[in-house]
């Protein structure tokens, strides 16, 4: 793996501001297409071990498009994705689809809807006969409310066992094909409808050994499935575009905040203040108080979306949490977290809409809980053991996977790994081939983890793990000396690493992995004073 080597601090600033992905490249001049995928638990992306259901499959097939770009529209957000955007609701049965879809077209201007629904009411016999009926209802209500959209939609998946395993493929049988004759009804009547036929998935009460399961359950596919739902939506969408359904418009507004990172510190007093830094602008925004618990010890945060989570270990080894909404630009009040144990130290990660946290108690055990947002809660601690541990940090990969890197009682790295797909925990090993320190960060960037440690000599060391290649590159010494807290946060392919030195300072280096070079160390933000640090960035 190419080590970045030193670059000025201007250089990266640049860099990281103007780095644009192959897909982001493909597809910046072409039409920004607002689509809004509609419906229930399947647009959700229940059953998803990315939470993106079809729509990231999806967002993949369309990335790079020549012709237009996909925008997913939608006062909702799931899923592991950059664009998570859509209207989609769990439960949901046609009719109550139909009775929010007015306010969910009118905030989202849609040019395409992709609809899918209908599974609710056959799964809970709510009238089957008549449910297409109440379907085409729906469909009239989107078109009187957008008279110039597209609607694609999906029929349900022919081989859906039922949430009893009831066999409800007559029924879904009879939906889809009413439906499907709807297509030629609405388009002689001048309306953009397409309707296409779901795949037949394979259940997991039917898979086998050459029949591996597509469906989680008895109503919803799993990611393989997915797949195919998004595959068939590709060729629709592509299908409408070349008949001249839709054209696309301006791109929507950037988010104030991308490409910002979101830097807090615990000051001397115990208090704890916030900074923004804007890469793009290369500029700092000034300190911000944010008030609340007294004899704060440490911080850690996690974003999800454009929701900054910050936790907070008080005086009284409590753990706080504080949420600064940066899309609705308000903050919440210091909470105490349920159930915590008493803690010493705290790490956190997110995945789409979930924040891992983990933490290390008084006790010297490790400690995790994950909590969905923004209605889902938290789940309960689990005590995963351990003996007088210290430090921690931690980074979610792709598909899920929780990586926690402990300092133990001896000071050695170790590493424990969640798999929230297979819902299965890893046994403790050395991490990244075995090192000895102070403290330690990690950030990941898709399957690879930057992972800096203070080793005892005070200098910054630094390592990346390619999870998808089950391997450790060589830890390298990036200096420092008499470093003493640490953190991370990584955004455009550039690893901006804060830390305390030997002046209770912050400083900062950058690892710019576009161009293969870091910077020097520097004060950010015009400098602090700092007993505790934390980074992440919003999307």
């Amino acid at each position: 793996m190419k080590r970045p080597a030193l670059l000025t601090v201007s250089a990266v600033l640049l860099a990281a501001g103007v780095v644009a992905s192959p897909a982001q490249a493909a597809t910046a001049s072409a039409p920004t297409v607002r689509v809004l995928p509609l419906g229930d638990s399947i647009t959700f992306g229940q059953g998803s071990c990315t939470g993106g259901g079809y729509r990231q499959p999806l967002s993949a097939l369309t990335a790079g498009h020549s012709g237009y770009a996909v925008d997913f529209v939608g006062g909702r957000q799931h899923g592991a994705m950059t664009d998570p955007e859509h209207e989609g609701h769990p439960g949901d049965t046609i009719d109550q689809i139909r009775a929010g879809v007015d306010g969910w077209l009118a905030s989202s201007r849609p040019d395409v809807v992709l609809l899918h629904i209908g599974i609710n009411d056959l799964n809970q016999n709510l009238d089957q006969a008549h449910a297409a009926d109440r379907a085409t209802q729906l469909i009239d209500r989107i078109f009187t409310d957008r008279p110039n959209v597209t609607v694609v939609m999906q029929g349900l998946i022919p081989t859906t066992p039922g949430w009893w395993n009831q066999d409800l493929s007559q029924p879904v049988a009879q939906y889809n094909g009413r439906l499907r004759q709807l297509e030629a009804t609405e388009q002689q009547a001048g309306r953009h409808f397409r309707f296409v036929d779901a795949p037949a998935l394979t259940p997991a009460n039917r898979a086998d050994a050459t029949h591996p399961a597509q469906m989680t359950d008895g109503l919803h596919p799993n990611d393989a499935g997915y797949s195919l739902l998004a595959q068939n939506f590709h060729t629709a969408l592509d299908e409408a575009y070349a008949a001249g359904w839709f054209s696309g418009g301006s791109p929507s507004a950037s988010s104030p905040w991308a490409g910002t990172v979101h830097l807090a510190n615990v000051t001397p007093d115990g208090s704890v203040h916030n900074t923004e830094g804007n890469y793009t602008a290369r500029s700092w925004a000034g300190w911000s108080d944010l008030g609340g618990i007294a004899g704060t010890k440490e911080v850690a945060a996690a974003a999800t979306y454009s929701v900054h989570h910050l936790f907070a270990i008080g005086a009284d080894n409590r753990l706080y949490e504080k949420d600064g909404d940066y899309a609705a630009g308000r903050w919440s009040d210091w909470t105490p977290l349920p159930g915590s144990p008493s803690v010493r130290a705290v790490t956190a990660s997110s995945y789409g809409d979930t924040v891992h946290l983990a933490v290390i108690g008084t006790d010297g055990h490790l400690y995790n809980s994950d909590g969905v947002f923004p209605d889902g809660g938290w789940n309960g601690w689990t005590d995963h053991g351990g003996t007088d541990l210290k430090r921690l940090a931690s980074a979610t990969t792709t598909r899920n996977v929780n990586h926690l890197y402990v300092l133990d009682g001896n000071n050695g790295l170790q590493e424990l790994d969640a798999d929230y797909c297979a819902g299965a925990w890893s046994g403790w090993s050395p991490a990244a081939n075995g090192f000895t320190g102070q403290d330690v960060a990690a950030a990941a960037a898709g399957d690879t983890v930057h992972l800096d440690a203070i080793g005892m000599d005070g200098n910054l060391y630094n390592t990346e793990g390619r999870y998808d290649l089950g391997s450790w590159n060589g830890w390298s010494n990036m200096g420092g000396g008499g470093l003493k807290r640490l953190t991370s946060a990584t955004a455009q392919g550039v690893n901006h690493i804060f830390a305390i030195n030997s002046a209770n300072r912050l400083t900062e280096i950058d690892a710019d992995y576009n161009t293969g070079r870091w910077n020097s160390w520097a004060e950010p933000a015009g400098g602090a004073d700092s007993i505790g640090l934390t980074a992440a960035f919003t999307s």
